[in-house]
């Protein structure tokens, strides 16, 4: 499956607006809640209102959840930062205090060994006293006075107060504590900073929830089934005053059966496909005006790479239904029609890209059936989830360092090769025409205007008529001999030989009127001839 994939979290610019078809599930789903937490406006365009809003519904509360869970992550992670500081700053004074307490005991070591050899120095004078008894006596008397007083001093700076033994006492008391919370205590370990033993902790009350506000989410029908559905949906977009910078055409199906839309076309072709490039064509004066870099993103498929290819004489199943070719092909004409249209619009600055969000567990694999449902059900194991599915489609979307460089083709969340097949100039010709003589009736110069085309370029060219017998039968004298002997002994049955419309019989160029008196000679002698006969019987 590999690692999960990254996806853009930047905010989004205040006021852009995305179009997500197919938004109330799958993929979808995860990709316009995404880019709705990251501030756009999205506009789920869906067949059914009351499943678009039930999404909406879990969206919002999936989003509350979410903020919530991050703000209570944010705020653990404050504390324990806080903590960690705290005991820090704890450790950080009981190093200073054993540091202030050592230079003390080197001073009372220095002090001590001051003291020792000033009464060296005095046991000295003490002995040259004695050979002065008067003056011994007197300095003796004064030294013991002035070594009594220095003792007491000496005693008094060495032995600390009541006051200050408390105090200290009191400071490595906490230091400690601080100390074994700190060693013990791990990252939840708590720090107590101040306070005296025994102050029971102070009662806060809880603080209030922030308000989180709601995901920009609204919900326009559009049923892809309907070319009509289509042009309601466009002008409700349209009235609704909002720009437009990223068209992301998503909705699709697997049809298990051959099924005929209300518009007459087969129905992956109409749904994958073309009523995406209706909507398409309806939007781009919007996406023109909405500037920066305003982005198609078509969601197409792998499975693009088994297409049939553009034969027109089987592009809707006309000659036989195949629930995996009819998905293939209408995929290919996504990936197709984005070469095409991108050299259409290339001046107007329109980024247009078509991804491949990889096999994904969403329940699409419902439209399936016999082998196709197998292989599926075999991938689904090995797949992605539609949230991880979203990622391509949200790379595209949302990635700025792949502005300006359409068209291109994604995989797994950065550009990939798409088939030969798809970029097969010609055929990306004809199906463009093809796709354009089917909406003819739905377009007008205005928005042709938009991929430089009229309704007159568009116009269906007429059929060549059939050819004439005589145009379409070869020329005589172009027959080898054998042939044209060959076809003059089947013209001349026993039967008569028939007219034609110039009273010229097929055997030759008699004129019939003559043929007509022969023929009554010859029956008129025969006449005679058998009259003779039964005379000279009778004689």
């Amino acid at each position: 499956m590999g690692a999960k994939q990254s996806v853009p979290s930047d905010a989004v610019p205040e006021g852009r607006t995305f179009i997500v078809t197919g938004a109330n599930g799958g993929i979808g789903y995860y990709t316009s809640k995404k880019i709705a937490q990251l501030g756009g406006t999205v506009v789920m365009a869906c067949r059914s209102e009351e499943k678009a809003k039930k999404a909406i519904e879990q969206m919002q509360e999936e989003n509350r959840q979410e903020v919530r869970a991050k703000r209570r992550a944010e705020k653990e992670a404050s504390e324990k930062e806080k903590q960690r500081a705290d005991a820090a700053a704890a450790k950080e004074e009981q190093e200073k205090k054993r540091e202030e307490e050592r230079k003390k005991k080197e001073e009372e070591q220095k002090k001590a060994k001051e003291e020792e050899e000033a009464k060296a120095k005095e046991g000295e004078a003490a002995k040259d006293g004695d050979k002065k008894p008067a003056e011994g006596g007197e300095a003796a008397a004064e030294g013991g006075e002035t070594g009594a007083t220095e003792e007491a001093a000496k005693e008094e700076e060495t032995t600390p107060s009541a006051e200050e033994n408390t105090t200290e006492e009191e400071g490595q008391g906490d230091a400690g504590k601080a100390s074994e919370e700190v060693e013990g205590g791990g990252e939840g370990a708590k720090v107590e900073v101040g306070g005296a033993a025994g102050d029971a902790p102070a009662e806060h009350e809880p603080e209030p929830e922030e308000e989180i506000p709601d995901l920009k989410l609204q919900f326009m029908e559009l049923d892809l089934e309907s070319f009509e559905s289509v042009a309601s949906f466009v002008k409700q977009f349209k009235d609704s005053g909002l720009p437009l910078h990223v068209l992301i055409c998503n909705g699709g199906l697997i049809a298990p059966a051959l099924v005929t839309t209300k518009d007459g076309l087969e129905s992956s072709f109409q749904i994958n496909y073309l009523s995406h490039f209706l909507l398409t064509l309806h939007l781009l004066p919007l996406l023109k005006a909405s500037g920066g870099t305003p982005k198609i993103v078509n969601v197409t498929s792998r499975v693009h790479s088994s297409a049939e290819g553009v034969n027109l004489e089987n592009i809707q199943s006309q000659k036989g239904y195949s629930q995996v070719k009819a998905y293939a092909n209408s995929k290919l004409y996504q990936i197709m029609n984005m070469y095409t249209l991108s050299s259409k619009v290339k001046e107007s600055g329109i980024d247009i890209f078509s991804v491949h969000p990889g096999v994904i567990d969403s329940g699409f694999q419902k439209g399936y059936s016999g082998l196709s449902k197998v292989a599926m059900l075999f991938h689904k194991g090995f797949g992605k989830n539609a949230q991880d599915g979203a990622a391509t489609t949200l790379t595209a979307v949302l990635d700025e360092q792949y502005n300006g460089k359409g068209p291109l083709y994604f995989s797994n969340c950065k550009p990939a090769q798409p088939s030969n097949m798809s970029k097969n100039e010609e055929k990306q010709a004809t199906l463009w025409r093809y796709s354009l003589e089917l909406l003819r009736d739905h377009v007008d110069d205005t928005i042709l205007a938009e991929i430089g085309e009229t309704l007159e370029s568009i116009q269906p060219k007429e059929p060549e008529p059939e050819p004439t017998p005589e145009e379409s039968a070869p020329d005589e004298g172009d027959k080898p001999k054998s042939e044209g002997e060959s076809e003059k002994k089947e013209e001349e049955a026993p039967a008569a030989a028939s007219q034609d419309e110039e009273g010229k019989t097929e055997e030759g160029d008699k004129p019939a009127e003559e043929t007509q008196q022969e023929e009554q000679k010859t029956k008129e002698t025969e006449q005679k001839e058998e009259a003779g006969e039964e005379k000279k019987d009778e004689e």
